[in-house]
């Protein structure tokens, strides 16, 4: 593993930066490549939804400091194309070819976008990335009606974020709750009143049949026939592994880059891992489920645990605790674990009147996650035990 080996990370995100951070910091004296489909180096996405789109943060201040020393070699511009396993070649969008040694794959996920009639009218957005945001952001114009289509987290935090700049929100969704997924319906139907109180509008339990206008859009129709005025639109219905570029590769695709507990790749030959949003990974101390969990922390984390892993002989695994967090207008969202939809929610601390708890969540088997809202330093504790629990359960407390 000398000088002349040649390890290739595929995506030019948090992951696929913290992986080139990882191997540097344990000595890896290779040349590292980091293959990217933006023109710009490796930048923070949470504030995309929230102080970009407000102005509060310009983009310069979203990029990740990147050390000096770190001897990286970016190849920006140009996404991948195509992976050959067999000749260990990546094809780039160019045309051009990268060879590797080692293969990173963290090219994280692309927004779905429904095939609805009207959805390529002027003031139809996404929003995954640094232009996205800027485009949302000159559209988000006071006094204008914005639709929002999904009612998961960055659509509330849209929401929340063009309400402080004084627009006529409206979101849709098909699901009877917003965020429902995470906290279940008590929880999430309190977030549903914080949003109504803000001046918010919901339509649950919708479809959209149509986005209407002639060049621009100015409504979104449900079914039923119900027209909402809309001068702007947020499509944020949810997203999809980026792994079109892995098709026929001979890597197991299934809701991600699938891989075994240590991040390696499926058919990869223990040459390659994936990380962040993309990798699905048999997580051991949930009983080897294979999970995909698209959360900032995880992409910290498991960049670096994956690189590290593809050049260690025996590498751990990855067992992390699931955790996720939000901020919509004064209120700080934290979630550790794993709840499910049955399970019973018990109140801790604090109570929902004054907005400020701490709920648990758990089974027969104990806590299955923790929900925080503006109590953040009660969280320390269920982190560590929680972060036990995964050990013991994996064989490695």
């Amino acid at each position: 593993m000398g000088a002349r080996e040649h390890f290739v990370v595929v995506g030019a995100s948090l992951a696929g930066l913290r992986g080139a951070e990882a191997l540097r910091a344990a000595g890896y004296d290779g040349r590292i490549s980091v293959v990217g489909g933006e023109g710009r180096l490796p930048y923070n996405r949470p504030p995309l939804s929230k102080k970009i789109l407000t102005g509060e943060q310009a983009i310069e201040d979203v990029s990740f400091p990147i050390a000096e020393d770190l001897d990286v070699c970016w190849r920006l511009g140009s996404a991948a194309a195509g992976l050959d396993v067999v000749r260990r070649q990546i094809t780039l969008g160019d045309g051009g070819m990268v060879d590797y040694d080692r293969l990173l794959i963290a090219t994280g996920v692309s927004p779905v976008i429904p095939n609805i009639p009207g959805r390529d009218l002027a003031g139809v957005h996404i929003l995954r990335d640094v232009e996205h945001a800027l485009a949302l952001r000159r559209d988000l114009v006071p006094g204008r009606s914005l639709a929002i289509l999904g009612a998961g987290f960055i659509g509330c935090e849209v929401a929340a974020s063009a309400r402080q700049m004084g627009l006529d929100v409206t979101i849709v969704d098909r699901l009877a709750w917003p965020m429902n997924r995470v906290m279940g319906e008590e929880m999430a139907g309190l977030f549903r009143t914080i949003h109504e109180e803000q001046g918010v509008r919901f339509h649950m339990s919708r479809e959209v049949v149509a986005l209407n206008g002639e060049t621009a859009v100015t409504g979104v129709e449900l079914d039923g026939g119900e027209i909402l005025k809309a001068d702007v639109v947020l499509v944020g219905v949810g997203s999809r592994p980026a792994v079109q570029w892995l098709e026929g590769s001979g890597l197991v695709l299934q809701n991600g880059v699938v891989c075994d507990a240590a991040c390696l790749a499926a058919n990869g030959d223990g040459r390659i891992a994936a990380a962040g949003d993309v990798a699905a990974w048999s997580h051991l101390g949930f009983g080897g489920e294979v999970m995909r969990m698209e959360h900032w922390t995880n992409a910290f984390e498991q960049g670096a645990a994956a690189a590290l892993a593809l050049i260690t002989e025996s590498p751990d695994p990855y067992l992390p605790l699931p955790s996720f967090w939000s901020d919509q207008y004064a209120y700080k969202i934290q979630a550790l674990g794993r709840p499910h939809a049955t399970d019973r929610a018990s109140l801790m601390a604090g109570s929902l009147e004054s907005r400020k708890f701490v709920v648990e969540y758990g089974n027969d088997t104990g806590i299955t996650g923790v929900l925080s809202v503006n109590m953040p330093a009660r969280m320390a504790g269920y982190r560590r035990d929680m972060g036990a629990e995964i050990l013991r359960r994996a064989g490695r407390a």
